[in-house]
């Protein structure tokens, strides 16, 4: 029963992964056309900046309902599962509209004071960027919860596809607005996410899976009740691309961006493996645990932990010697250098570490928010971000913009292994004790 389950989870994310393929393969391209227009220049840094803190209070509030809607949903038939993602919609809409003021509010005042040498002119376009990006902060916020929904009914291949839509408007839109100007990443940003919300909910009012009125007694206060704790530790995970940008942006022009292009194929790669690995066990943890087979439950968190690790290790390992051939191949054109190559390929390098431990770590927190330990996940998550940051700053001083990228690294690093223990403990308690 463990290695059917197992093979057929390993099947969903190969056929998960195959179907990535052509969204992962679009998004390079809009790569290559960023490079090729932009370069690492500080345009391109202030609108890879923008993107990332209007997409904060997403993070912190949206992100963490999805992880415990998916298991609520999975446990209710298709007119329960209308409801409650229909009033999840929107409650995340109102904490959200209500969390955005605040957040532009505290923005100047945190850039003055973090970067009080930098241009007042930086601060307002990134600010200006920001504003630009409202209509996408809202947009992308239910689009989480709508790839939720079809997760919790293993429909996949949306979570797989769709993606493909956003970087193939940002592609149009540069190609539409010639010329180093950060408006056509912009548009092309909130044109993209808003193709994807068109899409996703043309399909679940296809299933029936979505309705915004009657909403009342869904079932929605568990799902925040568990959400809450992920919540307080969103804060801070909210906030550690935000501050690995931070770091980078005070090494000089150009630092972000060259961090954000030595990333970039480990992103992918991410979003291939650690992304398909993530949304297809999560229905499988949770069904066996409403089962209450622990059993197989250990049986199933050991099989994945293993093959994760291993697979990841091999991977890893290829990427990294072949670092500085594929950053040639992708992006040295145009105003991408062969000196921004060589930079990119040793961030790239760095992050390549921590593949294997972002796949084990993966399996373990799936396994943890079946369990209901969203607490424990949360405080493991707060200390690996703070750690992640503090090796940045540190690392970033000696070895500049690789620094940041190998801090964050050696934090999941010991993230994951700190997940694995914990999932591990928490079966064996429930096998030992399976009334408690």
């Amino acid at each position: 029963m463990a290695i059917s389950r197992t093979r057929a989870i390993f099947a969903s994310v190969l056929s998960f992964g195959g179907m990535s393929l052509l969204p992962k393969a679009v998004a390079i391209a809009k790569d290559m056309v960023v490079a090729m227009q932009f370069g690492a220049t500080q345009t391109l840094d202030i609108y890879l900046m923008a993107f990332v803190l209007i997409g904060v209070p997403v993070s912190i509030v949206v992100v963490a309902m999805q992880t415990t809607l998916i298991p609520a949903l999975a446990d209710k038939d298709a007119s329960g599962s209308a409801g409650l993602l229909g009033g999840a919609v929107k409650l995340a809409t109102g904490l959200l509209a209500l969390a955005l003021p605040i957040w532009l509010v505290l923005l100047p005042v945190a850039l003055a004071t973090l970067y009080p040498q930098s241009e007042p002119d930086t601060r307002q376009a990134l600010l200006m960027a920001c504003l630009w990006l409202i209509p996408y902060y809202f947009i992308n916020g239910i689009n989480w919860l709508l790839y939720g929904a079809l997760q919790a009914r293993k429909a996949f291949w949306p979570n797989a596809l769709l993606p493909g839509l956003f970087p193939l408007a940002i592609m149009v839109a540069v190609w539409w607005m010639p010329g180093a100007d950060i408006r056509s990443l912009l548009i092309g940003t909130v044109i993209g996410s808003l193709l994807e919300f068109a899409v996703l909910y043309r399909v679940l009012k296809r299933r029936r899976l979505l309705r915004l009125r009657d909403t009342a007694g869904s079932g929605l206060l568990p799902v925040v009740r568990l959400a809450t704790p992920l919540m307080a530790g969103g804060i801070i995970a909210a906030f550690a691309p935000v501050i690995e940008q931070l770091i980078a942006f005070r090494l000089g022009p150009g630092a972000v961006s060259l961090l954000s292009f030595g990333g970039k194929v480990p992103a992918a790669l991410n979003g291939l493996l650690v992304t398909a690995v993530g949304i297809v066990v999560l229905p499988h943890f949770a069904e066996l645990i409403v089962r209450r087979d622990w059993g197989q439950c250990r049986m199933l968190h050991l099989r994945l932990s293993g093959i994760a690790l291993g697979g990841g290790v091999l991977i890893a390992a290829i990427g990294m010697a072949l670092a500085v051939s594929i950053i040639e191949l992708l992006f040295e054109r145009g105003a991408f250098t062969s000196a921004d190559t060589q930079n990119a390929a040793a961030i790239m390098r760095a992050y390549l570490l921590q593949l294997p431990f972002l796949l084990l770590a993966i399996v373990s927190m799936r396994a943890l928010v079946a369990l209901g330990k969203t607490l424990t996940l949360t405080w493991i998550t707060t200390g690996q971000l703070l750690l992640g940051a503090s090796l940045a700053y540190v690392l970033s001083a000696e070895h500049g913009v690789v620094g940041v990228a190998l801090g964050t690294s050696v934090a999941a690093m010991v993230g994951a292994v700190l997940f694995a223990m914990t999932a591990w403990h928490q079966l064996n308690s429930q096998l030992r004790n399976p009334a408690a």
